[in-house]
């Protein structure tokens, strides 16, 4: 039964090809696996009667691994044994190692035959669970929270004429406050900024509350990761309530 690899419209030759798949986890900052890299390593021969014939199919077999995003297929007979489908891929099917011929010295290398090698590898996402309680397309994460001060006095140096600034209370008391920073990266999408910590959430000051949305990081020549950040301001006339 015949084996047959297609990439888009160009067809290799029955049996032509020898494919090995491997497969390795993506990762987020947690070590959380939300996806895998699968790599389809191709080596095969190309075959005709003539060197013109040859060099013609050759090009041919070039010009079509020159083409990204394209549904790489393999069969046996009419069953599809394996596929990449590029709408099911994370950021398209990639050619990272382009066809290159290995084997110029083999018996028959350029006479009527040539033995070749490329690389052809996508991204695929798992399903996300209902199960999961923090979304799995969420891969990077940061929270931050900083204080400023203690309610404690003031004080401030005065100039004088000669000598040394003289030091002078200023107020007995002063305000403290408190800065809330985060970052989230989504999978294909900007995530919910987290919410203002509960313990802290009476003192922010609303009106300086910052969200914003960063350029999404592109991956072949496709936005992939979407970063969002977030910085909540609070203020208070004396130290602010421990979390509990």
């Amino acid at each position: 039964m015949a084996s047959i690899l297609y990439y888009g419209s160009h067809q290799h030759a029955d049996n032509e090809v020898t494919v090995h798949i491997s497969r390795r986890a993506m990762e987020n900052s947690t070590g959380f696996v939300y996806g895998s890299i699968e790599t389809w390593s191709v080596t095969g021969v190309l075959q005709a009667d003539t060197l013109t014939a040859l060099k013609t199919a050759m090009d041919q077999f070039e010009a079509a691994y020159r083409e990204p995003n394209r549904d790489l297929i393999w069969k046996i007979g009419d069953k599809v044994v394996h596929q990449m489908l590029n709408d099911d891929t994370a950021y398209g099917v990639r050619v990272v190692v382009p066809p290159h011929f290995p084997r110029g010295d083999a018996p028959g290398e350029l006479v009527n035959r040539r033995s070749y090698a490329f690389v052809v590898e996508a991204a695929f996402l798992l399903p996300a669970s209902a199960s999961t309680a923090d979304n799995i397309y969420v891969v990077n994460y940061e929270s931050n929270l900083s204080y400023t001060g203690t309610g404690g006095t003031t004080f401030g140096h005065l100039p004088t004429l000669t000598g040394l600034h003289q030091k002078q209370v200023l107020t007995e008391t002063s305000l403290v406050t408190a800065q809330q920073t985060g970052m989230k990266s989504g999978i294909g999408f900007y995530p919910e900024p987290d919410a203002p910590f509960p313990h802290l959430a009476d003192y922010e000051k609303t009106d300086r509350r910052n969200i914003r949305q960063g350029n999404p990081r592109r991956f072949n020549n496709t936005q992939f990761e979407f970063p969002i950040y977030w910085t909540y301001t609070f203020e208070r006339n004396q130290p602010f309530p421990a979390a509990t």
